[in-house]
């Protein structure tokens, strides 16, 4: 009786250390307030409005189109003239100390032009006229060989489009022009910009208009070059 006695104080006492914590911490049940007490620093913790849900929205919608948007290229832009009106419109959009330009020879070009004048003084005056008739893209050719002093109106790769650009000529009355019988190497120039946001991407759009035959489309896999 007495050894039953000396046992159940025995498990008493061990009850009672381990609710008081001396074998270690004393399991907490999920309910108020232990649950507050396993929470970490919970004075941080607050409930987010509807205007901070909405913006958490907006930002996890942007993110993805910003990093998307953070190299852009235009071009290819081969020698008629669009290459410095581009540089132009960059310069007063503030986008020209993002720009970079990346020139190639390419083969396979069918250039529109102009036959080559007697001197350059006689180019440049025709290419003044032409300039009057509302052509912006043209080029006088200085070191072309057998085309020297003539003036480019266009270079293009697909000789189709070469006879439109020559059937949109004689439409707006300049007369005597002609596509190349072969295709020719010409010297192409695509710029690429780096760091354009969601507002630099819109202002390419808007620029790439007034160049309806080149493309604004994402870098491509040479970018980090």
């Amino acid at each position: 009786m007495r050894t039953l006695f000396l046992l159940l104080l025995l498990l008493n006492l061990a009850l009672l250390g381990w609710i008081k914590g001396m074998f270690g911490a004393y399991p907490v049940n999920g309910r108020e307030p232990g649950r507050l007490e396993r929470q970490v620093a919970p004075d941080r913790v607050r409930m987010l409005t509807d205007r901070d849900v909405q913006q958490l929205q907006r930002r996890a919608a942007q993110a993805p189109a910003q990093d998307a948007l953070a190299c852009l290229e235009i071009g290819d832009f081969a020698g008629d003239g669009q290459l410095e009106r581009l540089r132009e419109r960059l310069a007063a959009l503030k986008l020209a100390d993002r720009a970079r330009e990346l020139t190639q020879d390419n083969p396979g070009w069918y250039r529109v032009y102009l036959p080559p004048a007697k001197s350059l003084a006689e180019a440049e005056s025709r290419a003044a006229q032409l300039r009057e008739q509302g052509v912006r893209d043209l080029l006088i050719l200085k070191d072309e060989g057998s085309l020297r002093y003539a003036i480019s109106l266009g270079s293009f790769r697909d000789r189709d489009l070469a006879r439109k650009q020559l059937a949109l000529l004689e439409r707006r009355g300049i007369k005597g022009a002609r596509v190349a019988d072969n295709p020719t190497v010409v010297r192409s120039t695509r710029v690429r910009i780096r760091g354009a946001d969601a507002a630099a991407a819109k202002q390419l759009e808007e620029l790439q208009k007034d160049f309806p035959q080149q493309k604004v489309q994402p870098c491509g896999p040479d970018a980090t070059s």
